[in-house]
């Protein structure tokens, strides 16, 4: 089930122009849709590029009712934390991919919530898995013709150039998105599975156990599961469960990388010796790290 190119990381906040101020002065990224409303899904939310990885921040509306909202009540739930992964796939594929995903036990909600019957049904262009059965909520969107001509990357002239060779962070592109899991070997049943990903490395880290798998043509995820009670992830699984945790950026040069991040007042809260991880608190609940270290049988190097 061709898997294509990853679309954004959800981060879920409380006030997005804050947040977008933030990300500008971090990041300098290139926002191509502007913070817009949603009846559907009642809340705000704007895309940006940062290199080749979007970012959609979202801040839920605050209308009477909109907190019984999925995203509602993801922030009541969870507060200000990275929501959900999300890939493109064709559009002829996204009916097969919703069989496929129910077949291995998944349940499938609806935009705007709810989950589909059990039925036979056509989901329509857009899924999205329920967090409890996908180790977090993963969402798939047909590549339409609306996408192909608002991504960014789709146009003739587009460039990740300026994050690696201009912008003081020197970003290549997203070493790996990190996904807490309570089981290995079932998130890569999973991964592996309906979602046909490819397994590229499995380590133990002083914190956690991991297993590295190539989604779709350009991404990676770490199904991590930790193995110490204190660490950060730990303790995000111990106060939130199964979700999306963090995303880590391949740089050119780590120490130049924290020279900006100093410059712009965000704090470090681990360092390691080919890599830094932001502070949390600084970042609006976002778990951003930087690393020199290619993940090990990365076919994009």
């Amino acid at each position: 089930m061709p898997i294509r190119e990853f679309f954004h990381l959800i981060h879920v906040v409380d006030d997005e122009a804050e947040v977008e101020v933030w990300y500008d002065e971090v990041f300098t990224p290139r926002r191509f849709i502007e913070k817009n409303w949603s009846d559907v899904e009642r809340r705000w939310a704007s895309l940006a590029m940062i290199g080749d990885f979007m970012i959609e921040v979202i801040e839920s509306g605050s209308a009477p009712g909109d907190e019984e909202m999925p995203l509602g009540r993801f922030r009541n739930r969870f507060g200000q934390h990275f929501h959900s992964l999300a890939w493109y796939v064709d559009t002829p594929d996204v009916r097969p991919l919703f069989d496929q995903l129910r077949a291995h036990g998944v349940r499938i909600a609806k935009p705007g919530g709810g989950m589909f019957p059990e039925c036979d049904v056509d989901p329509g262009p857009t899924i999205f898995t329920h967090p409890k059965d996908a180790f977090g909520q993963l969402e798939f969107v047909a590549l339409d013709d609306f996408w192909r001509d608002r991504d960014p990357r789709f146009a003739a002239d587009w460039s990740a150039s300026f994050w690696r060779d201009e912008h003081p962070l020197g970003i290549e592109r997203v070493a790996f998105f990190t996904t807490i899991v309570m089981d290995v070997d079932k998130a890569r049943a999973l991964f592996e599975g309906p979602i046909g990903g490819r397994l590229l490395h499995t380590e133990a880290s002083a914190v956690a156990e991991s297993a590295f798998v190539f989604v779709g043509s350009d991404s990676i995820v770490e199904l991590a599961k930790p193995t110490v009670d204190n660490s950060r992830l730990a303790v995000d699984l111990a106060e939130n469960g199964e979700l999306p945790h963090g995303c880590t950026f391949k740089v050119v040069d780590v120490e130049a990388a924290e020279r900006h991040i100093d410059k712009v007042g965000v704090g470090v809260s681990d360092r390691s010796g080919d890599g830094f991880t932001l502070e949390p608190a600084d970042c609006f609940g976002a778990v951003y790290a930087f690393t020199s270290r290619p993940v090990p049988g990365d076919p994009r190097v």
